[in-house]
């Protein structure tokens, strides 16, 4: 069909867009005599041709309708005159008609675009309340989203606590600094805004505030506000907070306008229920975040050992200090049974079985065996594990480490043994000084007699005077060895004297001189004959010599050298050293030999409180003591001792 559109103003211009999308209609020509007409340049840019004058072209035969759009009787009159008899006419009323047709069409294209425009937001804003990080961010979204839909300058959200009856401000836009200050927090007044949106449940419209006698407005009035909406945002039948819009002059906001932001307010309270809900569940998450640390925490740090076990008594849980006391990782650990660390299997087992009948054993002692297959003594605990529904589902079981305990315990009793043997030492020696005086004292006399040459003559008592000097002597020596039980069993004197160190050895020594040599031990002594003397008490000073030469010989079973030589070092100090071809002291023991309780040799053959003795007298005399030593070279002691001062 074919159509000439006469008039390209404003209806013309309309109608020309709704002809040309009709694939039906071929528009031959739009004409007007404004060669400016708006219709004209639409013409041109859909390649219409275009004109100034109707004369001619109203006379076409091939033309099916001219549509006279003028609204002049003239044009009408000439149309009528000059087209083909089958040429149809619309001009008039019903150029009209299409006219009111085609603004109709408009508006509903508008409503629609419009309605489009609105649910392209709203889907726009879901999103964003989706993907808001925080509560805070979520709050001004709303808000946002809110003045965008219904194009107002300035809004607000409150949330709204039906306990204490009163509204909390979360976000403000369009606002002065001074407004959030103000009106931070605020309580319901009955007959107010708050108190008829809680009432009716409902949007509540204010076109213009100065009209409104009822409300409060002293505050938004200070801020230029005139007109506002109030939508509520209901969960549940109930009001979680109210979304403001408003504008800055007076306003009839349309029915759309609270439609959409009645949808809006759905959303909004959507979001925030969901946005709460996953702030709750991250402060959760950090509250079990924390303890979950803060158990690892003490699991990792405990110098005890912490295991747990399913129900089948295969580990579960295996902490650091169960890897440093056993050996083994964690990894190596998690499935193994149990009882496999325990020495007596048949007794983790009773142990197990008497978790389930009782709950609990504690301080239980028994023996676990390590990755190095060493035996240590523990004291553990155990309990049952249960879930929330008081099934066991497993044990727990805390064990300490007390083989130092025991060994300690048992050198405790040990050296009150050793003391006790001490005190009857020096009893004996007391009661044996005391006729040895007395037969010392006689075989001098008779060896004074043996001396007479008369008695010399008398055949028979040759050899008596060699006899009875040897009977003196090994009196003598007797005499000496009682006197150096006495010293090394007495206790310390407070009083410290000027002591030659050289006499100390030598009085060390006396206690050892068969016994170095019925060990095959060569002694060989280098003492330097100006050695100074130092300050000390003497009967401690003896004691630290006595038990290193004690060490000494014990570590040379099979025999031996022991070296002692003294020197003065720099005029202030001397040095005594005490060197043996013995076992040696391995790297690891090395820095352990003088703690309480240390050694090295089996239950019963040794305390471990010599050296440690020994590191605490010459601490006391503001001395020291070095070792060197490797396996199966011997080892040397080096002590240091202070000279005596000359003005003391």
């Amino acid at each position: 069909m074919k159509v000439l559109l006469i008039g390209a103003g404003k209806g013309g211009s309309a109608l020309l867009s709704i002809l040309h999308e009709d694939k039906e209609i071929e528009i031959v020509g739009v004409v007007d005599n404004n060669p400016l007409a708006e219709g004209l340049k639409i013409a041109r840019q859909y390649n219409i041709p275009t004109y100034t004058q109707y004369e001619k072209l109203i006379r076409r035969d091939d033309l099916d309708v001219i549509i006279d759009v003028t609204r002049n009787p003239q044009v009408h009159t000439d149309i009528t005159k000059s087209k083909p008899e089958n040429t149809e006419i619309l001009g008039g009323l019903s150029a009209k008609l299409i006219w009111n047709l085609v603004e109709e069409r408009k508006k509903k294209e508008e409503e629609i675009q419009k309605s489009l425009s609105e649910q392209k937001a709203l889907y726009r804003i879901g999103i964003m309340l989706a993907s808001a990080p925080d509560m805070n961010d979520v709050f001004q979204t709303i808000v946002r989203s809110g003045l965008e839909i219904t194009n107002t300058p300035a809004g607000s959200l409150a949330l709204y606590d039906a306990e204490k009856s009163e509204l909390e401000l979360t976000a403000v836009h369009g606002f002065s600094p001074e407004f959030s200050l103000k009106a931070t927090r605020w309580k319901v007044r009955p007959g107010g805004l708050t108190s008829r949106i809680l009432s009716q449940k409902q949007p509540v419209v204010v076109p213009d505030i100065t009209e409104e006698s009822a409300i409060d407005t002293r505050v938004i009035f200070a801020e230029g506000i005139r007109s506002l909406v109030a939508t509520p945002l209901t969960a549940e039948n109930k009001i979680v907070g109210i979304l403001y819009v408003d504008d800055y002059k007076p306003r009839t906001f349309t029915k759309r306008d609270i439609s959409i932001l009645e949808l809006l307010a759905t959303q909004a309270t959507i979001a925030i229920k969901k946005a709460k809900t996953r702030q709750q569940l991250e402060r959760n998450n950090q509250i079990l975040k924390q303890t979950m640390d803060y158990l690892q925490n003490v699991l990792d740090n405990s110098a005890d050992m912490i295991i747990t076990t399913d129900i089948e008594n295969n580990v579960v849980e295996f902490n650091k200090g169960a890897e440093e006391i056993l050996g083994y990782t964690q990894s190596e650990s998690v499935g193994k049974p149990f009882c496999g660390f325990f020495t007596n299997h048949h007794h983790c087992n009773q142990l197990l079985a008497k978790i389930k009948q009782e709950g609990k054993i504690s301080n239980q002692e028994t023996q676990f065996v390590t990755k190095q297959n060493k035996i240590i003594n523990i004291s553990i605990t155990l309990s049952q594990l249960k879930d929330t529904a008081g099934n066991m589902i497993g044990t727990v079981g805390i064990s300490r480490d007390i083989t130092e305990f025991k060994r300690t315990q048992a050198q405790l009793v040990q050296a009150g043994k050793l003391a006790g043997i001490g005190q009857l030492a020096a009893g004996i020696a007391h009661e044996i000084n005391n006729p040895l005086s007395g037969v010392l004292g006689y075989a001098k006399r008779l060896l004074k007699k043996a001396e007479d040459e008369e008695l010399k003559k008398i055949p028979g008592l040759e050899p008596f005077q060699r006899e009875m000097k040897l009977i003196v002597d090994s009196a003598l020596r007797c005499k000496k060895i009682i006197d150096g039980l006495l010293k090394f069993s007495r206790t310390s004197e407070t009083v410290s004297i000027a002591v030659n160190i050289n006499e100390v050895i030598d009085e060390a020594l006396i206690l050892f001189g068969n016994q170095l040599s019925s060990q095959n031990i060569e002694l060989n002594k280098v003492l330097s004959p100006n050695i100074p003397t130092i300050r000390a008490n003497h009967t401690q000073i003896q004691q630290v010599f006595t038990d290193i030469i004690i060490n000494a010989i014990q570590a040379m079973s099979n025999g031996g050298k022991l070296t002692i030589a003294t020197r003065p070092v720099n005029s202030s100090a001397v040095e005594i050293e005490f060197t043996d071809t013995g076992e040696g002291i391995s790297k690891e023991n090395l820095p352990k030999i003088f703690e309480p309780f240390f050694t090295t040799r089996e239950p019963g053959k040794g305390t471990g409180l010599g050296l440690y003795m020994i590191y605490r007298i010459l601490q006391e005399h503001h001395g020291h003591i070095d070792v060197r030593s490797e396996v199966g070279k011997g080892a040397t002691f080096v002590i240091t001792l202070p000279v005596a001062d000359v003005n003391t």
